[in-house]
């Protein structure tokens, strides 16, 4: 094992605050930097206690609307999916979509990628986080999984894939009804990219696994370690590329096609527990990726791993959560510690769920 180094720095901004009378205020910025990427992410002690400045509460009068009014003319919803979706050639999926349970994976129409899959997550058109039960993820998630598989076994190429989600409209969201995306490509994409290429060196520098290596080093420190969950690791993340963001790691796992149905199960508990905990929290939206090695190959410095975040609040006029701070420079700002996080969501994650 490589212990895993969290660096941290501090700068001082100082003004007269008309919220304290004028009076000279110093407030100390701690800037965390993450140890595989060195993206830096921003914390001001100032902003915790006033998170609703950045991210007012999700109207809940206002989603229920919204969900009646999307309802009417949702293509998913009361069976539309069967008219209404395409259908992958015969010699990829011979029923042209693959269904399990209440979920049905199907193109999509507009492919950011050369095998890009929808899966519609259940029938009920809106739900609220506390609402996404494991059984449900994980029919979604086994479906995601078979088509990787199918993807891969008709042609080898197809080699880098990340299971995704956008949830309502904050989150970038084009359909309220819930739903996944798969993104499959001969290449990697950008973060993708990054992530293997980091995980490379530090598996040639160290001769160790820096996602074995974080995970070791956060269960020994304890303070963002929330759970194990089969054998995948939940964490907040260090130096967070997004809002109250939680990572997972599968460490005997490079890539999806070794993944069986225990670590799809986990992945869906996983997840469940999450948003559940968000909801906990007063949030509505949400964004995932899980990415994987390239399927079939050997990669002994990475580990599948997946950042759940949450996004701006359901509610009329959002305001965007990501602006020139994280689109252009980069950066992130932190308005949880991610410690404090991990406290409040161990319970969610606890092995009776």
């Amino acid at each position: 094992m490589t212990k895993i180094v969290f660096e941290q720095w501090h700068q001082q901004a100082a003004f007269h605050n008309p919220l304290k009378g004028g009076e000279l205020d110093h407030q100390d910025i701690q800037v965390r930097v993450d140890p595989l990427t060195g993206h830096q992410s921003i914390f001001n002690g100032a902003l915790e206690d006033k998170v609703s400045i950045l991210f007012p509460d999700t109207d809940h009068v206002y989603a229920a609307e919204r969900a009646s009014e999307t309802l009417k003319t949702c293509f998913l919803c009361e069976g539309r999916w069967k008219q209404t979706t395409p259908r992958y050639p015969s010699d990829l999926i011979p029923d042209g979509r693959l269904v399990r349970g209440e979920t049905v994976l199907f193109p999509n129409l507009f492919p950011l990628a050369a095998r890009h899959a929808v899966v519609m997550v259940g029938n009920q058109h809106f739900r609220e986080l506390s609402d996404f039960p494991p059984a449900l993820l994980q029919d979604a998630l086994s479906a995601a999984m078979d088509f990787i598989a199918r993807c891969h076994a008709g042609d080898p190429e197809m080699a880098w894939f990340t299971i995704n989600a956008n949830y309502l409209p904050p989150a970038g969201a084009s359909v309220v009804h819930p739903h996944l995306q798969v993104l499959g490509s001969p290449r990697p994409g950008t973060h993708h990219q990054l992530l293997i290429e980091a995980s490379r060196d530090h598996h040639s520098k160290h001769g160790t696994c820096y996602w074995l290596d974080l995970v070791d080093t956060e269960w020994a420190e304890g303070a963002r370690s929330i759970a194990a969950v089969g054998d995948s690791r939940w964490l907040t993340a260090f130096s967070p590329v997004g809002v109250n963001e939680v990572n997972a790691v599968w460490t005997h796992r490079e890539h999806f096609l070794q993944w069986t149905e225990d670590d799809v199960k986990a992945m869906a508990e996983g997840l469940s527990g999450m948003l559940r905990a968000y909801h906990e929290l007063g949030c509505s939206t949400f964004n995932f990726s899980c990415f994987s090695g390239a399927l079939g190959a050997s990669t002994p410095g990475f580990r599948c791993m997946l950042r759940l975040v949450s996004r701006q609040n359901l509610m009329p006029h959002h305001r965007t959560d990501d602006y020139y701070f994280q689109k252009l420079l980069r950066n992130e700002i932190i308005v949880r510690r991610p410690e404090v996080l991990a406290e409040r969501f161990r319970k969610y994650l606890d092995r009776g769920m």
